[in-house]
């Protein structure tokens, strides 16, 4: 009898997927996961749960740990798997990416948390106008 093993929810599959590029580049540049854990101000042991796919990453943390390896967001989609995208069309295209990069550091430069504060609902206000503006 053939046990099956039953496929990863495309989350945890995705986790894992950004786990072992993260892990790659790590290695690559010689970091420990402790070197890492202080270079993005994270708690000990953050980086090897997110290599080891037992904690998602989110935006925030994707974007400091691009910054920390030198390597673009896009490199921690690289190679993944078509079949984690329900939609593939739905995937950003490089370009989008780059932007919402650029928008993430000029944010970051903004010192006043209010005015970020700001910013953001600024944001989320134009999102929704667009959405509702979609016709159904």
């Amino acid at each position: 009898m053939t046990i099956k093993k039953s496929p990863l929810h495309p989350a945890k599959a995705l986790a894992r997927h950004l786990g072992g590029r993260l892990a790659r580049r790590r290695g690559e540049l010689g970091m420990t996961a402790s070197d890492l854990d202080g270079a993005i101000a994270a708690p000990p042991g953050s980086v090897s749960r997110l290599e080891a796919g037992a904690k998602r990453m989110n935006a925030a943390q994707l974007y400091a740990l691009s910054r920390a390896l030198d390597v673009p967001v896009m490199y921690f989609f690289e190679y993944l798997p078509v079949s984690l995208l329900s939609n593939p069309g739905d995937a950003p295209k490089p370009e989008t990416v780059d932007e919402a990069e650029r928008f993430i550091e000029a944010y970051f430069k903004i010192d006043d948390p209010k005015v970020r504060r700001d910013i953001l609902g600024l944001l989320k206000a134009a999102a929704v106008a667009e959405e509702e503006a979609k016709p159904a």
